[in-house]
């Protein structure tokens, strides 16, 4: 959609101090002009000889100006200094349908998640967030923590005051912001909440001129952050009183933010919607606002997204992909350290967030302490990875926290099953670590959460025996599985040293080496002379040389092979990928350079016959008949384990001198002695 922005560029200080000013200036005429009518109306309770319109005009002007100095400015977590709201936003997509109300089952959800793992596979159409205000009268904003409620509001009151915006002409009010969070803290009626803000602005009669334009149904009074009011605040005395006002005057509009999981149904005269997450266009419209006056930090920061999918998931949620940006910034890359980015993340929606804001929520789990609950979440997210469980029935992840916090001080017997429920419901509103996808159906808000929580589990077993997922388990039931993949890349930068994982690792590979076909494969590429080897270490020599032969022999395979051979087509298929991995592990250029020059791919051609009898024996009747697939896939997962560890050396995992080149030195090495 289309972006409200004040161009940014590049001016001294005092300059573009001064452009500000004129842009916020002429913004404030511009609204005077559109409310002065609305403000005229509302003060038809005066005889014409009693009103004083230079008065009232600079009324209007302070009301009008004080709305837009106030929510234009936005600085969130990270950020040095505020920016115009107008520069940094995106237009915000709305949800008709509320996600967790849906009655689809979690075989319904792994459906739609095997489609898209990274998003959990959203279903559903989102529509814009202006169009919304302009059909709906009264309506209810859910989101989850870091969705961008908040700024949403903020930016529909702006939009009221610019005669650029979307916004229908009958639909033109008088916006009137509420922080809930603030009202509640004055402990103060909502009339004389809302009439302080207008009698501070030097309206004349600032109760009769509100009642008059509420009666009149000139207003858009936006309520602001209802789970930001806590039981100890009185939430019941203000929900009793919002429901109260928008009956009295109902020809006004309105609309109230809450986070979805602490909504509890209790406007039934209002639409509920929901904050959808950010899609693609979005998050690279947010960037390029972000980086307004560095195109090309904005062109990485992107590409970088697109190319780590773990990244690129945490960006649909607008406070995260703030937190990405802010990191990016720093030195135009993002940490080495993925573990570090996703710590950060959890941290924010844990703790940074309300602590910015000075929110103080109802504490249902006291005797929980930060490192508690991480602790309950890894053991949650180690047990569900486990068992390849996503979507987690209600039931399922009370009955966890249950066996979590019977252990803890604080918690009775006889109300465990109520606290638990109270936990989760509380972790969802709060905290956004879970969410719930459908009806009693939840899931770790991020695929990338569960993972890291994962790997912090083994971290912090990782040599306790008695777990079923400590490092020994780890490697020997789960290093050949795709999906398993990031939470060893994290595992091996969350150690204090990954010396201990690689080596069993390596060890844990090189057993497949007991097949003698594989071994012959590694023993011809050792004795290869592809690629110069005065330029390039043995290893990667050696993975060229496989790499070359794969090639050599899957086109072959492709040309003179019956029908059934396909499962060993994409058998070779595989191997041929997680070769060329390997190598461009290494050095991407290798992908073009070997493929591309004559002289290797001829050389290879002895290599690739070789292979070929790697794959043919010859049976007791004398005929040739191709080798099971499986040794060609046990090809495939030997180098797959061996770029595994490529990519943990690469990464920022600490691995000792020693450890390291002793690995590098042995990796593609062949098996030789008796019987091989």
């Amino acid at each position: 959609g289309r972006v409200f922005c004040w161009k940014r560029i590049s001016l001294p200080t005092c300059t573009y101090s001064n452009l500000l000013m004129q842009d916020i200036q002429t913004s404030i005429e511009l609204g005077v002009d559109l409310m002065k009518d609305i403000v005229a109306a509302g003060y038809s309770f005066l005889k014409e000889q009693e009103r004083n319109s230079d008065s009232i005009e600079a009324a209007t002007r302070r009301y009008v100006g004080g709305l837009i100095e106030r929510y234009n400015n936005v600085k969130v977590l990270g950020m040095r200094e505020p920016v115009p709201l107008k520069s940094l936003y995106v237009r915000a997509n709305i949800l008709e349908k509320i996600s967790a109300r849906t009655g689809l089952r979690p075989e319904d959800l792994e459906t739609y998640f095997d489609r898209d793992k990274r998003t959990f596979g959203k279903i559903t159409e989102p529509v814009d967030g202006e169009a919304i205000a302009n059909r709906l009268q009264k309506f209810i904003v859910l989101g989850k923590p870091g969705a961008g409620k908040p700024t949403y509001l903020r930016f529909m009151t702006l939009m009221m005051l610019d005669p650029a915006s979307d916004i229908k002409k009958k639909k033109r009010r008088l916006p009137i912001f509420v922080s809930l969070h603030d009202w509640a803290q004055k402990t103060m009626p909502l009339m004389a909440y809302l009439i302080e803000q207008f009698d501070s602005c030097g309206f004349e009669g600032a109760q009769l001129f509100l009642k008059q334009i509420l009666e009149q149904g000139k207003c858009l009074i936006l309520f602001d952050g209802l789970d930001e009011v806590s039981h100890e605040a009185d939430q019941d005395g203000i929900i009793r009183q919002i429901r109260y006002f928008t009956d009295k005057y109902y020809d006004n509009q309105f609309i109230i933010s809450c986070r979805v999981a602490a909504y509890n149904y209790w406007f039934e005269r209002f639409t509920d919607v929901e904050m959808a997450d950010f899609n693609d266009a979005q998050i690279g419209t947010f960037i390029r606002n972000w980086f307004q006056e560095k195109p090309r930090a904005a062109s990485d920061c992107w590409e970088r997204l697109k190319s780590t999918p773990q990244l690129h998931e945490l960006a649909s949620v607008p406070l995260l992909l703030t937190l990405l940006c802010v990191a990016f910034e720093e030195n135009f890359d993002f940490p080495p350290s993925p573990a570090e980015l996703y710590k950060e993340a959890i941290d924010a929606l844990l703790k940074k967030w309300d602590a910015s804001r000075q929110i103080r929520r109802s504490e249902v789990y006291k005797n929980l302490s930060l490192q508690r609950k991480e602790a309950m979440f890894a053991r949650i997210a180690a047990g569900t990875f486990l068992e390849n469980q996503y979507f987690i029935p209600e039931s399922v992840l009370t009955q966890q926290i249950r066996n979590f916090i019977e252990h803890m001080p604080g918690f009775e017997e006889s109300k465990l099953d109520l606290d638990s429920q109270a936990v989760l419901q509380a972790i969802e509103a709060q905290h956004g670590i879970f969410v719930e996808r459908a009806k009693a159906v939840h899931s770790f808000a991020h695929l990338t959460f569960q993972e890291y929580f994962t790997a912090k589990y083994i971290v912090d077993n990782s040599n306790n025996e008695k777990t079923p997922l400590n490092l020994e388990n780890l490697v020997n039931s789960h290093l050949y599985e795709d999906r398993w993949k990031e939470v060893f890349l994290l595992v091996a930068g969350m150690l204090d040293s990954a010396d201990e994982l690689l080596i069993k690792i390596k060890k844990r590979s090189d057993e497949l080496l007991e097949i003698i076909e594989l071994n012959e494969l590694v023993l011809i590429a050792e004795k290869s002379l592809l690629i110069d080897k005065n330029q390039y270490p043995s290893e990667v020599r050696r993975a060229v040389a496989i790499s070359i032969a794969l090639s050599r022999t899957l086109a072959r395979k492709k040309g003179i092979s019956p029908t059934d051979d396909s499962e060993l087509i994409d058998a070779l298929k595989t191997a041929y990928v997680y070769s060329r991995h390997f190598v461009q592990g290494f050095e991407p250029k290798f992908s073009k350079k070997y493929t591309n020059n004559s002289l290797t791919l001829n050389r290879s051609i002895s290599l690739s016959n070789q292979l070929d009898i790697s794959f043919i024996h010859i049976n007791g009747y004398g005929q040739r008949k191709i080798l099971d697939e499986h040794v060609v896939l046990n090809i495939a997962r030997y180098l797959k384990a061996n770029h595994l560890i490529i990519l943990c050396l690469q990464s920022d995992a600490y691995v000792s001198k020693p450890v390291r080149e002793k690995i590098l030195h042995e990796m593609l090495m062949p098996r030789r002695g008796e019987g091989i």
